[in-house]
């Protein structure tokens, strides 16, 4: 299978909008939190440089960033191992089934983790990159819920119950929690961020 890291932006958007079965949403959403990811870490990078202690969010975010990567590859090669297996079905089918829905529950796992360092950012955040924090986190947030639409679309062939109920309330802790984070971040960055609007009037006359 080809990779896809390291691939020019644009060869891999033609792939993504193939009729081919991978590159798809889970590889997508990997990429959206790989973006996320980079930045956080300028972020993180401009805030270092004025002197402000962001502890290792800058290696955090690069690792982040890796991790994203590597996981929108194995995601592609967890569905075409999917795609392959259906034509014998059988145990074979099974496992590639509980894979192609675990990686993408990890990109959701990740993206979480890298909202909540987004979230400690905040304090040191410079303002000249606050819109690109908010912007972050709100990929962030996408990365994780486009990762659980393709856990949802594997989870429901898979014949393991035990598998399945236990992947059903990993999936639902994780969408809470994605959605909490995402407020919690994103409400001071966007309430400063509209602040050029001035005080609008909900009933004008």
């Amino acid at each position: 299978m080809e990779r896809w890291e390291g691939m020019p932006i644009e060869s891999f958007l033609t792939a993504l909008g193939s009729t081919e079965p991978v590159p798809g949403g889970g590889t997508a959403a990997a990429l959206a939190g790989a973006v996320a990811a980079a930045l956080v870490r300028k972020v993180a990078a401009l805030a270092q440089r004025r002197g402000r202690n962001v502890g290792e969010a800058v290696e955090r975010a690069d690792a982040f960033l890796r991790k994203f990567l590597e996981l929108g590859q194995a995601d592609a090669e967890a569905y075409a191992a999917v795609v392959a297996a259906q034509r014998g079905g059988g145990e074979a089918l099974a496992k590639a089934l509980v894979r192609a829905a675990g990686v993408p529950l990890e990109v959701a796992q990740k993206s979480l983790a890298l909202m909540d360092l987004a979230e400690r950012l905040l304090p040191a955040c410079p303002k000249g990159v606050r819109s690109d924090l908010a912007c972050a986190a709100r990929l962030a947030w996408a990365a994780c819920l486009a990762a659980l639409y393709t856990v949802d679309a594997n989870a429901q062939s898979v014949q393991d119950a035990k598998f399945r109920e236990e992947l059903g309330r990993a999936r639902a802790e994780l969408a809470d929690l994605a959605e909490e984070k995402a407020a919690f971040v994103l409400a001071p960055l966007e309430e400063e961020l509209a602040l050029w609007l001035g005080e609008r009037d909900s009933n004008p006359h």
